[in-house]
């Protein structure tokens, strides 16, 4: 998830990162988007689909790849820009513009990526390791995406045509991934773009299988994209044109995809129904999670939060079963961990580590000095309506076993950025996509995390930490589930329900599929 340039859909309360918010969020994450409807005749060559119209949520908040988000504004990215490392439908890591990569040494800080030969960017320039050098470092210096923490330790260079040669000061396990197409770093600008940043955010400059047109563009509106000649592997271009209409409105997708005006559309709980009833495929998994996360650690506003027993009694006092099915039903279950299945942290085991408790919860505030309860303030975003379901119910939970809640409701992404950054707040709720243990301990866990405003860092977990970002391949699963421990047992959060991306298409469009992450697939893959 990443803040800046977040667009949010106010009516499923996600996004479609899920996943992510490196420097600025992990994956606020969440993961939804997109609405795709195809008209025109056939043509031949690849380019067999006519036109397809997808809709988005909100308009993208730049296409220049340094500060684009994973939300919304990855769909924008993924037409006109190739990444390094792709993915297929189910999100297995597969090469893209690079044909192999791995790591060189044993201590996860040197990574070497061979590129494809004879590719070319859209303007016609050829795709060499030095541009893609002066990308990753364009990225590495200015980069505000969901990878941008993690590329500012690292440094790119050259090594013959067609050798990228990457270094990090830090050890970092997760490079393959953090150079596929949700992380955004992989998108190689042209040297033509990285000479001209102030059109960057209006045009794009990529090597992806798409351009802007931007003569049939309205900003705010609609974007064209038209066929890359230049693109490396012309069978994945499907359609003469790929428009991405702006359509905030779930309900008005659904009336869309009924009449036929489009293809593919992304849901809620609430318009499943509706969805059904037109016999339209209801694709769905787990991608979320929701609930709240303990900010002031250090009890410097509230100091309760101070002290693990209290942390563990707010973990204990929520009924997750209730808001779980009165919120999400069917499409969410309890989950008492900061992750979601298909990522390298989630452990089965960690769920039933705060059973529904209020007794012992308010033992556990007795025993902390806190009998007669306290004051938290929290807050949350009103513009994200499952989320505040999530914390009103939440909060009713709190005052039965004697905790009052302030509760503070942004009403647009920069109130609520404010509201986390001013060190008011006890608790801060968002619903936050899965991702890698590496993301998540970057942006929320480790001092000068964004979701860490405070700067503590849970005890136990910095050891955990280094022993994850310098396992072996074949270690590193189980050292980030030994980090994920950490987290759970110090109660640094108290995560409520993970739910699902739901995704509604008709028969016009094959290839729609939902990643075993519960992320939408590329577009790439998509074909009448």
């Amino acid at each position: 998830m990443q803040f800046p340039g977040l667009k949010t859909n106010s009516s499923n309360g996600r996004h479609r990162a899920v996943k992510r918010l490196l420097p600025y969020a992990g994956t606020l994450a969440i993961a939804g988007m997109l609405l795709a409807g195809c008209s025109g005749t056939s043509t031949s060559g690849s380019h067999s689909g006519g036109t397809i119209t997808v809709a988005d949520n909100s308009a993208p908040s730049t296409l220049n790849p340094v500060g684009a988000g994973n939300g919304p504004d990855l769909s924008y990215q993924e037409l006109a820009y190739a990444s390094l490392i792709q993915q297929d439908p189910h999100g297995k890591l597969v090469p893209g513009l690079a044909k192999s990569w791995g790591y060189v040494g044993s201590d996860n800080k040197k990574f070497e990526l061979t590129l494809r030969a004879n590719m070319k960017f859209a303007d016609g320039e050829p795709i060499t390791a030095k541009a893609v050098a002066a990308s990753l470092n364009y990225f590495a210096a200015k980069g505000t995406g969901p990878s941008a923490s993690a590329f500012h330790l690292m440094h790119a260079t050259a090594d013959g045509a067609l050798k990228v040669v990457l270094t990090t000061s830090q050890s970092n396990p997760v490079i393959p991934s953090l150079l596929s197409p949700y992380f955004l770093a992989g998108n190689v600008i042209a040297p033509k773009g990285l000479n001209n940043k102030k059109e960057l955010g209006t045009k794009t400059f990529g090597a992806g299988p798409y351009v802007l047109d931007n003569s049939q563009t309205v900003t705010g509106d609609h974007y064209t994209f038209v066929p890359n000649a230049n693109y490396y592997d012309q069978s994945q271009i499907h359609y003469k044109s790929f428009t991405v209409k702006v359509i905030s409105d779930t309900s008005s997708v659904v009336q869309a995809l009924r009449s036929g005006q489009v293809s593919v559309g992304t849901g809620d709980v609430t318009t499943v129904g509706a969805a059904k009833s037109a016999k339209l495929t209801v694709l769905h998994k787990p991608s979320t999670w929701d609930g709240a996360f303990i900010i002031d650690r250090t009890g410097e506003t509230t100091p309760a939060l101070a002290s693990l027993k209290v942390r563990q009694a707010l973990n204990y006092a929520v009924d997750r079963s209730a808001i779980t099915k009165a919120v999400f039903a069917p499409y969410g279950t309890t989950t008492d961990q900061p992750n979601t299945p298909g990522q390298d942290a989630y452990d089965p085991a960690l769920e039933s580590k705060y059973s529904y408790n209020p007794t012992k919860a308010k033992q556990l505030l007795a025993e902390a000095g806190y009998s007669d309860g306290f004051t938290i303030k929290w807050a949350y975003p009103s513009f994200e309506n499952v989320t505040a379901k999530v914390v009103q119910a939440m909060a009713a939970d709190y005052n039965a076993i004697g905790i009052k809640t302030e509760l503070t409701g942004a009403a647009n992404i920069s109130e609520f950025l404010t509201d986390l950054r001013s060190k008011q707040y006890g608790l801060w709720s968002f619903a936050w996509g899965g991702q890698s243990q590496y993301a998540n301990t970057a942006q929320v866990w480790l001092a000068g995390g964004e979701i860490n405003p405070f700067g503590q860092v849970p005890d136990g977990l910095a050891e955990a930490f280094d022993k994850y970002t310098t396992a072996s391949a074949s270690d590193s699963v189980a050292a980030a589930q030994a980090v994920q421990a950490v987290l759970v047992n110090q109660a640094v959060s108290v995560p409520v329900s993970k739910f699902d991306t739901i995704v509604f298409h008709n028969t016009k469009v094959k290839g729609v599929a939902l990643q075993d992450d519960g992320l939408l697939n590329n577009e790439i893959y998509w074909h009448d």
